[in-house]
């Protein structure tokens, strides 16, 4: 039912899908900062998935796959709810006070959460010693960002106060992302084309977004976005969205969860150097020290973890 195992041939893709959930989305963490500069938060992401969904959609009826039943829906829909509209409102929100790369570094912490929950609630293998430790390390980490919050130089003028819950929100961003994740890669009901399920998921959690902007009535100050921002918005869609999301989705149906999870060892670097190069973000002791905990953390957690038997 699910899309056929990968082949010889097939390694070539796999490679081109890491790329792209390596490198694409370490960019991403900068261009959502760009694109709700002056662009209203729900209706970006509004913008950026339903757009992306839509078009996959159409791309995989056109190309042969079937028609969504109503189970497929109905857990795109639970996996769009929390992997799209929760976890990307919370990361939006959170950038307008964090920078670009410290979002980043906390997101990192993902590895742990898909052993954590895959063993919570999907009946996947218990995490060892090893592993739990694995998982100290890095959360030891996200404090270090949160307690110095409003310490550094690059956060002068942000209360403490506001530094520590744009942190935790980005904590359970991360939370909502890996359990729909998993929900949408475990669950039987999920579409069997990779692309059908990538496009309902984000076409659903889009359609969240527009209902939001409505209510918070953004359409007036829709007007008022520059052409960056417009521009971040439009490569979001693109490759944050359709490719790099689409890759994502094909690699949970072929390799282990934990494998995948590895982009986590990557994005935080593309975002630190991109945040640095082109944001002027800087590069402080405490990101520096978090950085070394969390990618310690993320390390140790992929190479503790046996593949999973079910992948």
């Amino acid at each position: 039912m699910h899309d056929a195992p990968v082949n010889g041939g097939g390694r070539a893709k796999v490679i081109a899908a890491y790329l792209a959930i390596y490198i694409i989305w370490g960019s991403t963490y900068l261009a959502i900062s760009i694109s709700i500069e002056t662009l209203p938060m729900f209706f970006a992401s509004a913008a950026r998935f339903f757009t992306a969904g839509l078009a996959l959609v159409i791309y995989s009826s056109c190309g042969g796959a079937s028609r969504p039943t109503r189970a497929n829906i109905a857990i795109a829909a639970k996996s769009g709810f929390l992997s799209f509209f929760v976890s990307f409102a919370l990361l939006a929100w959170a950038e307008r006070i964090l920078p670009s790369s410290v979002a980043a570094l906390i997101v990192s912490i993902e590895p742990a959460c898909f052993v954590i929950f895959d063993w919570i609630f999907f009946h996947g293998p218990r995490p060892s010693g090893r592993i739990a430790a694995a998982q100290a390390i890095g959360f030891i980490g996200c404090a270090v960002l949160i307690l110095a919050g409003g310490t550094d130089e690059s956060l002068a003028g942000v209360s403490r106060a506001r530094y520590t819950v744009s942190a935790a929100a980005v904590i359970v961003c991360g939370f909502a992302w890996v359990y729909g994740s998993l929900l949408s890669s475990k669950s039987r009901d999920s579409h069997g084309d990779s692309a059908m399920a990538s496009g309902l998921q984000m076409l659903l959690g889009g359609t969240f977004f527009i209902i939001a902007s409505v209510i918070r009535w953004e359409i007036p100050n829709i007007a008022n976005g520059s052409a960056e921002s417009w521009a971040a918005t439009a490569y979001l869609i693109t490759f944050g969205s359709i490719l790099a999301y689409s890759s994502y989705i094909y690699l949970l149906r072929r390799e282990p969860s934990s494998r995948v999870a590895t982009h986590t060892f990557v994005n935080p670097i593309v975002a630190v150097a991109l945040g640095w190069a082109v944001a002027g973000e800087r590069v402080t002791r405490h990101t520096a020290l978090s950085a070394a905990l969390i990618v310690i953390s993320v390390v140790l957690t992929v190479y503790s973890t046996p593949p999973d038997p079910r992948n």
